[in-house]
Parts: C-alpha cells; sequence; structure tokens
C-alpha cells in the first residue's frame, strides 16, 4: 500500500489530495485517516482521493469514519490523425522562451483552469521538462493561449490547451487546438486527459474527433 500526499495547491485552492496505490479495501479507512491527519495539518480546508490503478474499491459513500462525495472522472481521450489536421489562421504559435514568457505563460494557463475543479495549477517546472513543446498563442502583440505537447511517445499527449479568459467563447480554443495538431506533423494519433468537469473543453474536443478511451482516475472529496 502506497499513500502519496499532495500538499502543492494548499495555499492557492486549500484543496490537498490524497493518491492510493494498491491499498486493500479493508485498509481504505486507515489510508484516508492518515492522509487527512497530514492534509488538515498542512491547512486544506477541502481534501480530495483517489485510487490507483483503475477498478481500486474507492467509491461514493461510507468509508470507515469518512464519507466520500463524487468530484470528478479524469478522462482518457484519443483522436485518430490518419487525415491531417489544417492549422487556421489568425493565430502564431511562439516557443515559451524567455523568463518574461514563462511566467505569461502560466499566469494564462492557471487563470483559465482555476474554477475547473480537477486541474492542475503549474509551476515552473511544467515548463522545463523533457520532450514537452509549450507555446503560446498570439493575435499580433496579444497572448491568448498555450498549449503543451508532450512528445515523448510515438502517440503524442495534448497535456495543457487554454485560452485566456478574457478572449473565451470566440472560437480561439478550436484554433488553438487544430493548430497545435498540425504541428505534430505525421503521428498516428493524438491523446490526453481532462477531468470530466471541463465541460466546455470536453464538447469541443467531441466536436474535433475525440473519443473516450477510458477513466484514469476518479476523485472524491472525503470528509
Amino acid at each position: 500500500m502506497v499513500i502519496e500526499i499532495i500538499q502543492r495547491e494548499i495555499p492557492t485552492r486549500s484543496i490537498g489530495y490524497i493518491l492510493l496505490r494498491d491499498c486493500p479495501e479493508d485498509r481504505l479507512g486507515e489510508a484516508l485517516g492518515k492522509g487527512m491527519e497530514k492534509l488538515k495539518k498542512a491547512g486544506a480546508k477541502q481534501v480530495w482521493a483517489a485510487s490507483l490503478p483503475e477498478g481500486e474499491p474507492l467509491h461514493p459513500g461510507p468509508c470507515g469514519v469518512w464519507r466520500l462525495t463524487h468530484v470528478y472522472d479524469l478522462l482518457r481521450m484519443e483522436k485518430n490523425l490518419s487525415e491531417p489536421v489544417k492549422a487556421e489562421g489568425g493565430l502564431t504559435l511562439r516557443p515559451v522562451k524567455k523568463a518574461t514568457e514563462e511566467k505569461l505563460y502560466l499566469e494564462l494557463v492557471n487563470r483559465a483552469q482555476d474554477n475547473i475543479p480537477g486541474f492542475r495549477l503549474l509551476g515552473s517546472g511544467d515548463l522545463r521538462r523533457q520532450n514537452h513543446r509549450c507555446v503560446m498563442a498570439w493575435q499580433g502583440e496579444q497572448p491568448v493561449g498555450a498549449c503543451d505537447l508532450d512528445l515523448s511517445e510515438r502517440v503524442p499527449e495534448l497535456v495543457t490547451l487554454a485560452v485566456a479568459p478574457d478572449f473565451q467563447r470566440q472560437g480561439l480554443g478550436r484554433a488553438l487546438l487544430r493548430s497545435a495538431l498540425a504541428s505534430l506533423g505525421k503521428a498516428p494519433a493524438c491523446a490526453l486527459t481532462l477531468p470530466s468537469t471541463a465541460e466546455a473543453g470536453l464538447a469541443l474536443l467531441q466536436s474535433e474527433g475525440f473519443a473516450q478511451t477510458g477513466v484514469e482516475s476518479s476523485w472524491f472529496e472525503v470528509v
């Protein structure tokens, strides 16, 4: 049994996370208790928990002295790229290189996703991961969006796709998505994960040919 305690969002969102791996069903209550104690001491006002691998026995309702309420599922989606995607005009994609651009990128993505449960707030380390392509989308000299492609595997993963709050509902998300996919060249497909709470993003992806291939994890609030 492995208990991972995640405290990174306590200072900003007051949320702590418990991730259980290979936890027997009869020890779930005990494991949650250990995580709750550490996270509450660290200042968490809410605690969310999930178990891995898929199929572990967290479910809504009582669990020992705790009660679990379902918050969201982390969905796995994929799009076949056998037919090339054409980039839309109007946006210029530029790699994030300078420290000032990194700050803009992080602020834009975190503002765009802050109110959607399940999206993880980014830090500077997320811009320095090997085999990742982080770019910002510009309209003229105005930064309007950002995306991150993980190119480590044969099937690339779209890790981040965000439009600045002031520019949402203008078709920029679709344009940015198509431009990101077009940049993948001869990749056979593109995969991603996103929380089920991201209703607008989910609708966009489905309209662009992404299909759900599974549920990576289910998250519950512990009280």
